[in-house]
């Protein structure tokens, strides 16, 4: 090993890096799908069971959990901007 360390780091030419291979992204139509879940209330399991089972999408659990608490603090900061009303007076 410690020869192996020694030639990379007096050899002029590096080795290449491996890179982490590229999930392809959801479509349209699954995002959107995904959307209207999280907006009924269901929880990241309930969806990925549904996904797979009904739809035939694969997707990790994880990128539902932050998919959801993406959407799920947007619409709070939405809801913090919106201008309260007392009795017809903006405030």
């Amino acid at each position: 090993m410690l020869r192996l360390v020694r030639r990379v780091l007096n050899s002029s030419i590096f080795p290449a890096r491996s890179t982490r291979r590229r999930r392809t992204a959801l479509d349209e139509h699954a995002q959107e799908l995904i959307a209207r879940m999280i907006n009924k209330g269901m929880g990241a399991k309930e969806i990925w069971t549904e996904l797979m089972d009904i739809h035939d999408i694969s997707v990790s659990i994880a990128n539902l959990q932050i998919m959801a608490t993406k959407q799920r603090r947007t619409a709070q900061n939405q809801r913090r901007r919106l201008p309260r009303q007392r009795k017809g007076i903006l405030v």
